[in-house]
C-alpha cells in the first residue's frame, strides 16, 4: 500500500479510468504505458526461453509487487532485489523467490533480513544472498546461526566493472569457504557487467557481453573442477543479455530496465523507441521567448545527464532541449519551429535513467489508450539497502 503521508498525483477519491489530461491528475506524475510494459515483458521472456536461460528480473527498475507479478506470470523464475528492505517489500507482496544481489554488510542490514530468513523455509520462500569476500561470508554465518536456517549463497565475480565482486581467480577459494561454512549452502556465482554503459558503440557492448560470458564460463569450469556443484551462473543485464546463451555456461539472466526502458537503454541499442514505457507528465509553469519551464526538476527527473539526450527528452519535440534542472524546475530551450507551449500545457518527458525515477515516487499510473487505468504502488520506494 502507498504510505498516505507521501503525496500522490491522483487523489484516492478519483475513480479510474481517467484521461491523462484530466485536471485532477496533478503533475509531475510518472505514467507507464501498460501495453508497452506487457510487450516488453513478453519479448524478454521469449528471448530467455529461446536461449535456454532462466529469467530473474531485477526489481530495482519498478520496485513494485504489481509489476513483479506480471513478470512472474510470464515465466520469470524469481526476482532480484538490491537489499534487505527490497526483499522484505517483495516477499510481503507474495514474491516467493528473491536474490539479494548486494553484499549485506553490517549488523543492521543482517537484523533486517533475519526475520525473512527465519520464516522463509516454513513459508516456501527462497532467499539467496551474495558474497564477494570472507568478511561478508562470516556475517552470513552469524545470520545462519542466529536464525537456525541454511542460507543459499552466490559468490559475486568481477567481470570488469571493478565495483564489487571477487577476482575470477579467487572465486574457487571463496566458494569453497561458503561450501564448508555451517549454515551456508553454495548455490553458484553471479556478476554484473555494468561497464557496458561505457562502451561507445554496439560492437563495444558486444565485446563486454562476450567477456562477461567468457569469464563466467571459465569460473564455472574452475568450480566444477574443484568438485563444487554449480547450480546457478547468473549474469546479463538489459544491455548485455542479448550476447549470452546457455552454451556459455550461463543459467540465468537478471535484466531490470527492460520492463520500462529509458534513453540509456535506447542509446545502448538494447531497445527501440516503441519500447519506452515510462514518461513524466509535467506542466508548463513559465515561458519567456523560447524558454520553457516545467514543474519537474531534479527531484523528479534526477540530475542524471546523457551526452545525447541531456537531462531527458520531451516526447514528440526533439527540438526542445533541457538547459538546466533545479530541484523543482526543468528549464528547456525550444529550438524548433513548432508552436511554443503555453503556461498550463501538459508535456511528457522521457527518462534518462528510469530506475532512479521509481525511487522518488510513491505511486505511478498505468495507462492504456491515453487513460489512467491502474494505480501502481511503488512498494519498495526509497528502500534500496
Amino acid at each position: 500500500m502507498v504510505p498516505r503521508t507521501l503525496p500522490v498525483a491522483l487523489s484516492d477519491d478519483v475513480g479510474l479510468p481517467v484521461d491523462i489530461d484530466d485536471d485532477r491528475l496533478d503533475s509531475p506524475a510518472v505514467l507507464v504505458d501498460l501495453d508497452v510494459v506487457d510487450a516488453n515483458i513478453e519479448r524478454y521472456q521469449a528471448f530467455a526461453n529461446r536461449q535456454g536461460l532462466a529469467l530473474r528480473p531485477h526489481s530495482k527498475t519498478h520496485k513494485s509487487v504489481t509489476v513483479a507479478e506480471r513478470q512472474l506470470a510470464a515465466g520469470a523464475v524469481g526476482i532480484t532485489v538490491s537489499g534487505a528492505s527490497e526483499a522484505l517489500a517483495m516477499t510481503a507482496g507474495g514474491v516467493r523467490d528473491v536474490l539479494v544481489a548486494y553484499p549485506l554488510v553490517g549488523r543492521r542490514k543482517l537484523e533486517r533480513i533475519a526475520p525473512l530468513v527465519r520464516r522463509a523455509a516454513g513459508d516456501g520462500i527462497t532467499v539467496s544472498l551474495v558474497a564477494d569476500s570472507s568478511e561478508v561470508v562470516q556475517g552470513y554465518c552469524e545470520l545462519a546461526r542466529s536464525t537456525g536456517r541454511t542460507i543459499p549463497v552466490l559468490v559475486e565475480v568481477d567481470t570488469g566493472m571493478n565495483r564489487v565482486g571477487a577476482d575470477p581467480a579467487a572465486a574457487v577459494k571463496l566458494a569453497e569457504e561458503v561450501a564448508r561454512s555451517q549454515g551456508l549452502e553454495f548455490r553458484g556465482v553471479m556478476t554484473h557487467a555494468g561497464h557496458s554503459h561505457d562502451a561507445s558503440d554496439e560492437l563495444g557492448i558486444e565485446a563486454v557481453g562476450r567477456q562477461e560470458a567468457m569469464v563466467m564460463g571459465g569460473v564455472r569450469e574452475d568450480l566444477e573442477a574443484a568438485g563444487l556443484d554449480v547450480r546457478v551462473v547468473s549474469a546479463g543485464s538489459s544491455i548485455t543479455s542479448a550476447y549470452l546463451t546457455a552454451a556459455d555456461g550461463i543459467t540465468e539472466i537478471r535484466p531490470g530496465t527492460y520492463v520500462y526502458n529509458d534513453l540509456r537503454t535506447l542509446g545502448r541499442h538494447a531497445c527501440t523507441p516503441d519500447a519506452l514505457a515510462a514518461t513524466v507528465l509535467a506542466t508548463v509553469v513559465s515561458t519567456s521567448g523560447r524558454r520553457v519551464t516545467i514543474d519537474a526538476g531534479s527531484k523528479t527527473l534526477t540530475p542524471t545527464k546523457d551526452a545525447t539526450y541531456g537531462h531527458g527528452h520531451l516526447r514528440h519535440r526533439p527540438g526542445v532541449v533541457f538547459t538546466r534542472l533545479s530541484e523543482e524546475h526543468g528549464v528547456m530551450d525550444a529550438r524548433d519551429d513548432l508552436p511554443m507551449p503555453s503556461v498550463g500545457d501538459k508535456v511528457q518527458v522521457l527518462p534518462i535513467h528510469v530506475c532512479v525515477w521509481m525511487d522518488l515516487q510513491a505511486e505511478v499510473y498505468g495507462v492504456r489508450g491515453g487513460r489512467v487505468v491502474q494505480r501502481i504502488a511503488v512498494d519498495a520506494m526509497r528502500h534500496s539497502l
